[in-house]
């Protein structure tokens, strides 16, 4: 296939509503922070080509979470430290006014027969625009860690200010003899480091490496994310914090993502209180094969607002989107089931679009099924069988993408046959939210965009209301 131009891809298939980079590679949300008056996001990337390469932090602001413009680049692998790539961090503002930067560098290592490098923790500083790594880097080394910590598996800070000033640091690491764990580091001033505590390790818990960890508080709680490698791709601990002890105390566990793609989670506390995340949307074991030549490899989900209710972590599309609403089509009691084949409904169809459905059964009912960006040969199917409380996504007719991962699966809580779902459609993705914020699903899809169809399906009874929302490319 011939590469796409960049600007023929930016007018027809470029998503609306989510950031993706300018050209190139993307990977892994990095310093996600509010910082003079705007929500810094910070991404690896490689703008070189469209699969993985020495990682920069790539740089996007925004001020309501949907419309991003790109700064220049604020890190490149430019130091011996960090030549190997400048992996993923965290930001926050210091006490002099400065953006602060806390970030892995991958330190090439010859005697490594596995070819990898030494991963060590780096700080830089800047305006917001322009940064400059610190002269001690790094501040955190493999010598640092406690018995069995690998330093090649060794990435990822997290950090944050306590309210008496001091500084604490998550990081993910990989113990060779007992697997994942997430190590907690503390500072007096942010640039010397001290080893504090295994915050959270692996036992019992899927992955044999936790990458990108995120620690805060949450409605009451303390709740810890990673990305994990091997299985599951994201899990969340909830729990409570002994700051002065340096001790988490785990309550429950869930995983973050019931769809294909997500990744990576990072959060900010917005101005007004919320807790946001966001996240890489696809696959680390699928993302460099696919079978499409676009001029871009990566997109970041939809900002999600996060919270806890009954002891479950919840998230919900960021409420600005509703700013970008457009040509509403409401649709109300549609009685599904009296005729054996799918329906269409006039004016429900799009490529960029947010729609919630509400299923009610109006007798029994055995299976609701929703098909959407299609066309004569392609579709994405969403599937929810109320006897089993099981949704299905299923990829396996999208056209061109992934192959290995084609179908996914998960129950969903009982409620009597009824379901609620939130979709968003943005060109080259769906995000499914079920039963506010329960459950989410997500999948890079490289269907045509040309494919807009939305058809629906019950197998026995059923009344749906709907409704559907063009999303606008300016507010």
């Amino acid at each position: 296939m011939k590469k796409q131009q960049l600007s023929e891809f930016n007018k027809t298939e470029r998503p609306v509503f989510h950031l993706t980079p300018e050209k190139g590679w993307m990977n892994d949300p990095n310093g996600f922070s509010w910082y003079d008056g705007k929500y810094h996001l910070f991404y690896q990337a490689y703008p070189d080509g469209t699969n993985w390469g020495p990682t920069h932090w790539s740089h996007a602001v925004t001020e309501d979470f949907i419309r991003w413009d790109r700064l220049p680049d604020a890190l490149v692998p430019d130091r011996a430290y960090d030549i190997g790539g400048c992996f993923s961090g965290t930001a926050l503002t210091d006490k002099n006014g400065r953006h602060m930067l806390m970030y892995t560098g991958c330190w090439p290592d010859q005697n490594n027969q596995q070819g990898f490098g030494r991963q060590i923790q780096c700080i830089a500083f800047g305006d917001g625009t322009t940064y400059e790594k610190y002269d001690g880097n790094p501040v955190i080394t493999g010598d640092m860690l406690p018995e069995g910590g690998d330093p090649y598996e060794f990435r990822d800070p997290k950090f944050w200010q306590e309210a008496d000033g001091t500084f604490r640091a998550v990081i993910a690491n990989h113990n060779k003899t007992h697997g994942a764990q997430i190590l907690l580091f503390r500072s007096s001033d942010g640039l010397k480091w001290e080893f504090e505590n295994v915050l959270a390790d692996g036992e019992g818990k899927p992955g044999w490496m936790w990458e990108c960890p995120d620690f805060f508080p949450l409605d009451g709680k303390y709740v810890l994310l990673a990305g994990t490698m091997g299985e599951v791709e994201s899990v969340c601990r909830i729990g409570e914090f002994d700051s002065e002890q340096g001790i988490f105390h785990e309550t429950a566990w869930q995983t973050t993502e019931q769809g294909f793609d997500f990744y990576a989670g990072q959060t900010v506390s917005a101005a007004d209180g919320r807790r946001i995340v966001i996240g890489w949307m696809q696959n680390p074991q699928t993302a460099e094969n696919r079978e499409v030549d676009l001029p871009i490899n990566g997109q970041m989900s939809i900002p999600r607002e996060l919270q806890l209710r009954d002891g479950m972590l919840l998230q919900k599309p960021v409420r600005e989107l509703n700013d970008y609403r457009t040509d509403e089509v409401i649709y109300r009691n549609v009685k599904l089931g009296e005729c054996a084949e799918e329906i269409k409904l006039d004016g429900i169809s799009g490529r960029t679009i947010d729609m919630e459905i509400s299923i009610e059964p109006s007798e029994r009912y055995e299976l609701f099924r929703m098909r959407f960006a299609a066309d004569a040969e392609h579709y994405t199917e969403f599937t929810y069988e109320p006897d089993g409380s099981v949704i299905t996504l299923d990829r396996s007719h999208a056209g061109p993408g992934k192959t290995e991962l084609t179908k996914v699966q998960t129950a969903v809580r009982d409620r009597s046959g009824r379901l609620d779902v939130r979709i968003l459609l943005d060109r080259l993705s769906a995000e499914l939210f079920i039963n506010d914020g329960e459950q989410v699903m997500s999948a890079v899809i490289y269907t045509d965009r040309h494919a807009e169809d939305i058809t629906f399906y019950v197998k026995g009874a059923a009344v749906m209301d709907i409704a559907k929302y063009r999303i606008k490319e300016n507010k």
